[in-house]
């Protein structure tokens, strides 16, 4: 189900567009996602590098528990937070759900069932209009490489790992960057934009009911689908059943 972003960090992001330029990405950025707690964790951002404008900035998200910071980051990103009304805010981030803290007691998110809390958490900064760009392409986590398999398999992008997250997140247009155009998008990822009204939600909904509808009937005439297709099968039916229950 599509969730609307939490109270605190949508007035976050409205405090950080009324005040802009003064505002930062950076400040957005630790606005909506320091001290956050997801399950036993707390997420600290930091890392912050300039990007190409003053609107943009690369960031790491880090795992903290029990005073301990993860090795490495669950999300490495680039935010650019907007400019004016008509240039909406994106992300392009790579997601690595196996969090490693020193002394041991590594965990995976994925495993943990809390992905879908990041990729909302994530969303949750990007308005109408905006966009979410995961990376997938020659990741080692087993959630980036099925999305991978997935996309060139030609699954519905929603029903890989990766886009069903983004749908859960409220995004309902997809693109599949697997081959940057003049090599200059950098890796492999999944875009998904947010409808910009609800006549787009409705016009992309549509859509993907009979994208979905497609992929389930042909998988049930090939017969007996292998687990990767089973699951995206699955995905497609959640998707599709939360649809028919609106």
């Amino acid at each position: 189900m599509d969730r609307d972003p939490t109270e605190g960090t949508r007035n976050a992001w409205r405090r950080a567009m009324m005040v802009a330029p003064f505002f930062t990405p950076a400040d957005v950025l630790a606005e909506a996602l320091n001290g956050r707690r997801l399950g036993g964790i707390t997420l600290e951002v930091r890392d912050f590098k300039k990007g190409r404008t003053d609107r943009e900035t690369y960031f790491n998200l880090y795992a903290s528990r029990e005073g301990v910071t993860s090795r490495r980051p669950v999300v490495q990103g680039l935010f650019f937070m907007g400019r004016g009304e008509y240039i909406k805010p994106w992300m392009e981030f790579r997601y690595d759900p196996a969090v490693s803290f020193p002394g041991g007691g590594d965990m995976d998110l994925e495993a943990e069932r809390m992905s879908r809390e990041v990729f909302e958490l994530l969303g949750s900064l990007i308005p109408p209009g905006g966009s979410l760009m995961a990376i997938y392409g020659a990741e080692p986590h087993p959630l980036a490489r099925e999305t991978e398999r997935g996309l060139k398999r030609d699954f519905p992008p929603m029903a890989t790992p990766i886009g069903y997250y983004l749908w859960e997140a409220g995004f309902r247009w997809f693109k599949d960057w697997y081959f940057p155009e003049g090599w200059l998008e950098g890796a492999m990822k999944l875009q998904a934009t947010r409808p910009l009204d609800e006549e787009s939600r409705a016009r992309r909904e549509s859509e993907a009911r009979r994208r979905l509808e497609e992929f389930i009937a042909g998988a049930r005439r090939r017969g007996a689908p292998d687990p990767e297709e089973a699951r995206a099968v699955s995905r497609a039916e959640n998707i599709l059943a939360e649809l028919a229950s609106r």
